[in-house]
């Protein structure tokens, strides 16, 4: 009777197990079937990825879509806190974005795709009022924040992002304030895991396009190109009277003021910057080679002009920098010479002075040194 007894409790018990077994199948297949399995895993992923910086549902709408998991990936040089790629579940387009301390610049520049002085790249608008720059590639749009902590300690951030993978999807205004929102909000976080005290913030407003989509006559420039207008009888006469300008108000890292061709105002023959920050030192190591010796200078070519100033805050000197960009085919000038009728270096000197001076004092910086 006994061994009956224990044999009918093991059925039971078995068939109690097996129900069991049966029932997380169910839930198992339903959750998969449904999606709400790979929604967790991707939620999981995102909270975790670069040391749980990413802001999660903002990253979803750049990427313009729910499904979406991430990844941390290997860093691209020394004093890299965090690095991370978020992408569309299945592959499409992807965000990826890097953290590292204010006082490392290895990988600002070639963020900006600016990788050689006589080569183009696009030019970059201000983040809204951010401390930071926008690079408007619809093939690849990058974006670069300096956040200045004003704790005992300087921890100060560099964030950099770029969104990969567009493919046919339009870089529209509503794309490029997903992908501004995307960064700025991730950088408010990366602030917080990494002991920025109080940093520079901002708002989105007045987050512009392209400067390169509407050249202005030098004669009427504004915002970064403004000072140069007393110039533009000069600059014509060298075979430049178009700029790509674009608002500036004191808070851009980096503010850039291209003077074109009469001949096309699409083919950029002077290329103006300033740098602040890390971004000039940057912008000294590894696009200028070291070729920038002390706080003016002047090569004897078309291809370097440097001044730089004293700006609070940093113990970085800001750079003001005019380059030559060497014609592609298809102009009037001959391969590997910037397309200019007459290089002057008097005027050269003259339209960085004009510029960096401006520059210098929207961002209170002091003892301009210009060539």
């Amino acid at each position: 009777m006994r061994e009956k007894r224990m044999s009918r409790t093991g059925k039971k018990v078995g068939i109690t197990l097996g129900g069991i077994l049966v029932c997380l199948l169910l839930v198992g297949g339903v959750l998969y079937a449904t999606g709400t399995l790979q929604s967790w895993r991707d939620d999981r992923e995102l909270s975790g990825a670069c040391e749980g910086s990413l802001a999660a549902q903002q990253v979803r709408d750049a990427l313009g879509s729910d499904d979406v998991g991430a990844r941390d990936t290997s860093a691209d040089g020394p004093g890299v806190l965090a690095s991370c790629r978020a992408e569309v579940t299945g592959g499409g387009s992807g965000l990826s974005i890097q953290v590292y301390r204010g006082s490392r610049s290895e990988g600002a520049m070639a963020y900006l795709d600016r990788r050689g002085l006589a080569s183009y790249s696009p030019p970059v608008s201000p983040l809204g009022t951010w401390p930071g720059v926008l690079l408007n590639d619809p093939g690849m749009p990058r974006a670069s924040l300096w956040l200045r902590c004003h704790g005992k300690e300087d921890k100060s951030l560099l964030v950099t992002a770029r969104l990969e993978g567009l493919g046919g999807k339009a870089w529209s205004g509503d794309r490029r304030r997903d992908f501004a929102a995307a960064v700025t909000a991730t950088s408010k976080k990366a602030a917080d895991a990494f002991g920025c005290a109080d940093p520079d913030g901002g708002s989105l407003t007045g987050l512009a396009d392209n400067p390169r989509d509407r050249p202005v006559p030098i004669s009427k420039a504004t915002g970064t190109c403004a000072a140069l207008r007393p110039h533009s009888r000069a600059a014509a006469r060298a075979g430049l009277d178009h700029v790509w300008t674009t608002r500036s108000g004191g808070s851009a890292p980096v503010e850039d003021c291209v003077l074109t061709t009469s001949d096309d105002p699409q083919v950029p023959g002077y290329w103006i910057s300033a740098y602040y920050g890390p971004y000039a030192e940057s912008f000294a190591t590894e696009v200028a080679a070291s070729r920038v010796q002390g706080e003016r200078g002047q090569e004897k070519d078309a291809h370097l002009t440097w001044a730089t100033a004293e700006c609070p805050g940093t113990d970085q000197r800001a750079l003001y920098v005019l380059r030559g960009i060497i014609a592609d085919t298809g102009t009037t000038t001959r391969p590997g010479e910037v397309p200019v009728r007459h290089d002057s270096a008097a005027l050269r000197a003259d339209l960085l002075t004009a510029f960096a001076r401006q520059s210098s004092e929207r961002h209170h910086c002091g003892d301009l040194k210009a060539p």
